[in-house]
């Protein structure tokens, strides 16, 4: 995203059918339309789209979209493209871990070639209720970042290793993403909710997406990611296994394979230990695959 060609940007936010294009060097920055084909062809620009554009001739909308880029990866909901890194955050306390909307999130991430991180709020309010969040995800790989009072090392090595990427929050509501979202810019750039106290559960005030450009980056804080759905989203029970980093390596020496590592005889999966995956991820697994296969057996 640093070195771009003079006719290439990348969008950063779409309101109204304008897009906001945005590029780092050279420096670059304009609002443009994209030209009738899209229309026509229903191919719809994206945030996080690399585009190619030239001037419109319009002093009110200066450029027009002429050529979207093939994408790396594309999100239905939330409508974004080229996505990088998934910061899925996760409060220790108030509101408490909801574990299987954070199994959703790595899978569909892992899914879609989108690196997962785990980032882990409020430790000053309850540093030992992460010890669980951590301990149900270390066997699958994904980096975990611990933050909160006094934790401003954690912070810094976020900041590096999304630097060049593009990068969503995901996450309950009062997780706190537009916290940090501000502290990743040094500045408040999103309006945040106050905490329900009687729900324990964050006002949603995101209305739309939009990338904040930091540090050769762009950073969003996205609507829609609370409430995923893995069906929605087409995705089948046989690619959930492939979601999960863990049971995906363990798949190799099982038996049949078609297993579902549900009941299966010979299901390498099943007859790991707490070493290899946590059981109550692996019983979360089985919950979402089941959930998933009734879902499509249901469609015929």
């Amino acid at each position: 995203m640093d070195h771009l060609q003079s006719n290439q940007a990348v969008i950063i936010k779409g309101v109204a059918g304008q897009y906001t294009l945005h590029r780092y060097n050279p420096p670059f920055e304009g609002i443009a339309v994209p030209r009738g084909i899209f229309r026509k062809t229903n191919h719809t620009p994206l945030p996080g789209d690399l585009v190619e554009y030239a001037v419109s001739g319009d002093p009110d909308i200066p450029y027009v979209i002429e050529k979207i880029l093939p994408r790396k990866n594309e999100l239905k909901r939330p409508p974004m493209a080229n996505l990088d890194i998934l910061l899925i955050t996760i409060s220790t306390v108030l509101p408490p871990p909801d574990f299987y909307l954070i199994d959703r999130l790595t899978a569909y991430a892992e899914i879609l070639m989108i690196k997962a991180f785990l980032v882990l709020t409020k430790l000053d309010l309850s540093a030992s209720d992460a010890i669980e969040i951590v301990n149900n995800y270390q066997h699958a790989g994904f980096p975990i970042y611990q933050l909160g009072l006094d934790r401003s090392s954690d912070l810094e090595k976020l900041k590096s290793d999304i630097k060049g990427q593009i990068v969503a929050f995901a996450g309950q509501s009062g997780v706190g993403k537009s916290t940090y979202l501000n502290l990743l810019f040094d500045d408040d750039l999103m309006k945040i909710g106050e905490l329900s106290n009687k729900a324990g559960r964050g006002k949603q005030t995101t209305r739309h997406i939009q990338l904040f450009p930091n540090e050769a980056s762009y950073v969003a804080d996205t609507p829609g990611f609370q409430n995923i759905s893995l069906a929605d989203a087409k995705i089948t029970g046989t690619q959930l296994a492939q979601g999960y980093p863990e049971i995906k390596k363990l798949a190799t020496e099982c038996m049949f394979n078609d297993c579902t590592h549900i009941s299966e005889p010979g299901c390498a999966v099943l007859d790991a230990g707490p070493e290899l995956i946590h059981p109550k991820r692996l019983k979360r697994y089985q919950f979402l695959r089941q959930e998933l296969d009734n879902y499509y057996a249901n469609m015929y």
